[in-house]
C-alpha cells in the first residue's frame, strides 16, 4: 500500500534527517518504526504527508508511494482525500472545540452524509467515553482521553492508511495497554493499515505485523515483529533485556558498542 524507496530528507537545507531509508507497509497490516528520539521517525511520516513544507523540510531524493501513485509534491489535503491520515505526537486536539466538533473536523472529506452516521457510531464503539464526554471541551479531557480523540477524529475520514506518531507519549501504563488494544482492534476489523511510531518497543513489537528499525536516519534493521523481539541487540538496545532477562542500567547500556553487523 505506502512503498518508501531510498527517501532523503533534509531540515532547512542543511541537516539530513533520512539517509536513503526504504520501508513497505501492506494493505490491512501494522508496522512499526521504532527508533530513539531524533532518529528520524517523525520526519519520516511528515514527509508522507506533505506537511514538511510547513516545517522546514525538504524532500531531496526517493520515492513516497501508494497504491502505486507517486504522491511525493502531493499537498497535505490531497494526500488526506487519498486515505492516508496522520495522527500526530503529543495529541494536537482542537482545545476549544468540543469533542463532537473535534470529531466532525476530521469527517471533512466525506461527501456522502450516511457515512458520517456510520463513522460516528463506528467511533463511539471504540471509544465510548467520548460519546460520555460529547459536548465538553476538548482541552479539559485528560492525556488518554485526548489520545482517543485524535484517533476517532482520523477514523472519520475512512483512512486507508493511518500513521500515528508516538501515541504512548506521556501515558501510564494501563492506558497504553488500553489504547494499544484499541489500535489492534482498529486494524483488524476496519482493515485499516498502520504505520506506528514509537519509542516504546516492547509494546510496539507486542501488536505490530512487521517492523522497522532507524538509527540516525538510517534503517539498520527490520523483520518481522515476532523475530526482532527475539533478537538479541533489540533486546538489548530497545526492549533493555539482558540474556538473562534482568533489568540493565543506563550506564551500562550506553557503553554498549554495536556490533559490526548492526549497521552492515
Amino acid at each position: 500500500m505506502l512503498k518508501i524507496t531510498n527517501l532523503e530528507t533534509t531540515y532547512k537545507d542543511i541537516i539530513l534527517a533520512l539517509k536513503g531509508i526504504s520501508l513497505e507497509v501492506p494493505p490491512a497490516k501494522i508496522v512499526t518504526l521504532l527508533g530513539a528520539n531524533g532518529a528520524g521517525k517523525t520526519t519520516t511520516i511528515n514527509t508522507v504527508s506533505g506537511i514538511r513544507k510547513t516545517l522546514d523540510l525538504t524532500l531531496e531524493d526517493g520515492t513516497i508511494e501508494f497504491e502505486g501513485e507517486i504522491i511525493n509534491e502531493k499537498e497535505p489535503y490531497d494526500v488526506v482525500a487519498r486515505g492516508i491520515l496522520q495522527v500526530p505526537e503529543g495529541r494536537k486536539v482542537f482545545a476549544e472545540l468540543t469533542v463532537d466538533e473535534n470529531i466532525i473536523i476530521g469527517s471533512y472529506t466525506l461527501t456522502d452524509r450516511n457515512k458520517f452516521s456510520e463513522g460516528k457510531n463506528s467511533v463511539s464503539g471504540y471509544f465510548p467515553v467520548l460519546k460520555e464526554r460529547g459536548k465538553q471541551l476538548a482541552g479539559y479531557l485528560s492525556g488518554g482521553e485526548q489520545q482517543m480523540l485524535v484517533i476517532a477524529r482520523a477514523l472519520m475520514a475512512e483512512p486507508k492508511l493511518i500513521m500515528m506518531d508516538e501515541p504512548s507519549l506521556g501515558l501510564a501504563p494501563l492506558l497504553v495497554k488500553e489504547i494499544f488494544g484499541i489500535i489492534s482492534r482498529i486494524n483488524s476489523q476496519e482493515d485499516v493499515a498502520i504505520l506506528l511510531v514509537e519509542q516504546n518497543a516492547n509494546v510496539a513489537l507486542s501488536i505490530a505485523h512487521h517492523g522497522y528499525i532507524l538509527e540516525t536516519g538510517r534503517i539498520v534493521m527490520e523483520g518481522p515483529s515476532e523475530v526482532l523481539r527475539e533478537d538479541r541487540d533489540i533486546r538489548e538496545f530497545y526492549l533493555g533485556l539482558t540474556e538473562v532477562g534482568t533489568k540493565k542500567s543506563y550506564r551500562e547500556v550506553k557503553h554498549y558498542k554495536r556490533r559490526k553487523r548492526w549497521l552492515s
